[in-house]
């Protein structure tokens, strides 16, 4: 398997990869070759929990325990096509969409930049690699930002994405892309003010009001299925019972939409159909933003799940969420939980 550049941390390949570059990195901040965040930077705090049901219990939100101004500011940033920010030679994870590799901080102090942009605008991140990674952290410094110094300077690694140039222009800001390493006389970076993906009722309002969003009311009884089906994954590929749930929901009178088709136009004319959501476990379940979703049944891998969609949903005005795990689950199980959790939230008799 790859295990250089593999995203999947359940594999014991990529877990020893960790283990052996965590010290060596260690070492090089400590001896000045890059400055990672620092320990009372990432320190937070339990907020209030919210609700879930089935197989995952409620989950208490995260704050910053010393919270983050909207952005600071850096000189002479020379800035890579991976989205590294590095200043004199030593890369700035702060500055950066991800912390870099042991290779990169050895590059670091032989990066040229190609050409100079007086000012521009970047963006601290935490990961840069899912549809759901350039939502929660992208996206969100964008919507909730007020001081955007553009142009946005865009990574290349970022920039070809489809959905990132999509984003971008239907949020009017213009932007450059660092094709190769491009210097910032004068970076302001807006930093990530939410760990993970914390989001809450401000950030969904922040999300509709930029992207025009006005959900419409759902249909009584409507009931749709997002289902993953052959979907490749951007980080771990993951393997969801597609055509049986799609059986299941349709055989219940709900209607089924494979993700693969996602846009948000698409989630603007679903959302009629979207008082009832069940989801394989994905950032299409970002589209109940686009919606008035009253319940939720997620459908995950048992040891591939973040509470980044129920954090989104609570905020989109979700009342009823599940979760049922896969792994060992025959048919009629998973008819049975749906069912049971449909009942329980009182969709069906």
């Amino acid at each position: 398997m790859k295990v250089i550049g593999n995203l999947d941390w359940r594999h014991p390949l990529v877990r020893l990869r960790i283990w052996v570059a965590t010290p060596i990195q260690k070492l090089f901040a400590a001896i000045g070759l890059w400055k990672p965040a620092r320990k009372d930077e990432l320190e937070c705090e339990q907020k209030d929990a919210v609700e879930a049901v089935g197989d995952r219990g409620s989950q208490l939100r995260l704050a910053y325990k010393t919270p983050r101004d909207e952005f600071t500011g850096a000189t002479a940033i020379d800035y890579t096509p991976t989205g590294l920010a590095i200043k004199n030679g030593v890369c700035f994870a702060r500055y950066s969409i991800r912390p870099p590799s042991t290779a990169e901080i050895l590059k670091s102090r032989k990066i040229q930049p190609a050409r100079t942009i007086p000012a521009g605008t970047i963006i601290e991140a935490e990961t840069p690699y899912t549809y759901g990674d350039w939502v929660g952290d992208f996206v969100l410094a964008l919507i909730t930002a007020e001081n955007i110094v553009e142009p946005l300077v865009l990574p290349k690694v970022l920039a070809d994405k489809p959905y990132v140039l999509r984003d971008i222009n239907a949020l009017g800001i213009s932007y450059v892309i660092a094709e190769k390493t491009l210097r910032i006389e004068n970076a302001r970076i807006l930093q990530k003010r939410i760990p993970s993906y914390y989001w809450g009722k401000p950030e969904v309002a922040a999300f509709r009001n930029k992207f025009n969003i006005t959900p419409p009311s759902p249909k009584p009884g409507s009931m749709i299925y997002l289902g993953r089906f052959d979907t490749k994954s951007e980080a771990a590929q993951r393997v969801y019972p597609s055509e049986t749930v799609a059986r299941i929901v349709e055989n219940l009178g709900g209607k089924v939409f494979d993700t693969r088709e996602a846009s948000p136009e698409k989630f603007d004319a679903l959302a009629p159909e979207m008082e009832t959501v069940i989801a394989d476990q994905g950032s299409a379940l970002f589209g109940v933003m686009h919606a008035q979703t009253k319940n939720v049944i997620e459908l995950t891998q048992d040891d591939w799940w973040h509470s980044a969609n129920l954090f989104i949903a609570n905020g989109a005005g979700v009342e009823n969420y599940a979760v049922i795990h896969l792994y060992e689950k025959s048919d009629d199980d998973l008819r049975n939980r749906i069912e049971g959790h449909l009942r329980d939230f009182g969709v069906i008799n």
